[in-house]
């Protein structure tokens, strides 16, 4: 079925759709969003969609220009998805994406399609919604180990942010894609403001605050299983994350649209669109 307009709003961490037995992961991650939307309900604050895209300069080719523009009117799925499309002809990495440099770096969540399954914690009313950054490289490297993958939401009211990581390696014969693999870590972190700031390394600024590890787990099956997954899911392959256009400035504001093109059912077809910060 295609993406409705309620679907925009995902980043890669574990689904929480509908278990019916819960995780020690699951029930902190639901408890935390039952606690900031309650929050959000005796504040008299409604919700809005998960856009990050309201602030950032329309610029470029016509075809990126016009991708812009109709994230920020907040136009269809189907038209985002029409306007990727156009540009990924365009891809300046020329297909070569997961293995390009200029992969590395931090970068912010703008738009999702079909991403639900990933965080209902980006459903939340924009004054206490979570940023979502995604690291990779020497700023994954960093903070969760080499060869790894890493998936942070901060939240603004509290000092609280969620990291999820995991290996990542680009396919050999299809240097679009990553493929993303065990172990699969999640970590609460508490009062590490630094981890809001991209590049905070090559800044001096060292992590911090206060880590508890709630998951770790060794295998696709076993994490799925975490997640509720059925048994179909459970045995599917590994996550394939396609890189399908890729801006390779290195510089703040280049951007960078991907999609899984295989692994887990319940998050293939998700499309992200990132921002470099």
């Amino acid at each position: 079925k295609k993406a409705t307009s309620n679907e925009r709003h995902g980043v890669t961490t574990p689904s929480l759709a509908k278990p019916t037995t819960f995780s020690r992961r699951e029930a902190l991650v639901t408890g935390a969003a039952s606690v900031v939307a309650t929050a959000s309900s005796i504040a008299g604050i409604t919700s809005s969609p998960a856009y990050a895209a309201d602030s950032i300069p329309i610029e470029g080719p016509p075809e990126r220009q016009a991708l812009l523009k109709a994230i920020a009117s907040k136009a269809s799925d189907d038209a985002v998805g029409d306007l990727i499309a156009q540009l990924e002809p365009l891809d300046p990495s020329k297909g070569n994406g997961a293995a390009a440099s200029e992969l590395a770096g931090t970068w912010e969540l703008i738009y999702s399609v079909n991403a639900e399954a990933f965080s209902p914690l980006l459903n939340l009313p924009k004054p206490i919604r979570p940023t979502s950054l995604q690291l990779l490289g020497d700023d994954a490297a960093r903070e969760v180990g080499d060869g790894r993958v890493a998936q942070v939401l901060n939240f603004p009211i509290l000092p609280l942010s969620f990291l999820l990581s995991s290996g990542a390696v680009p396919v050999q014969d299809k240097l679009t894609t990553l493929e993303i693999f065990p172990p699969f870590r999640f970590e609460l972190v508490w009062g590490d403001a630094s981890l809001r700031t991209a590049g905070r390394f090559a800044q001096g600024l060292p992590k911090g605050g206060v880590r508890t590890k709630v998951v770790e787990s060794g295998s696709d099956a076993d994490f799925r299983a975490l997640n509720a997954r059925d048994q179909e899911a459970q045995a599917a392959g590994r996550n394939m994350y396609k890189q399908r256009y890729l801006e390779v400035t290195g510089l703040p504001g280049d951007l960078r649209i991907s999609e899984i093109v295989a692994g887990d059912p319940a998050i293939l077809g998700c499309v992200f669109i990132h921002r470099r910060l």
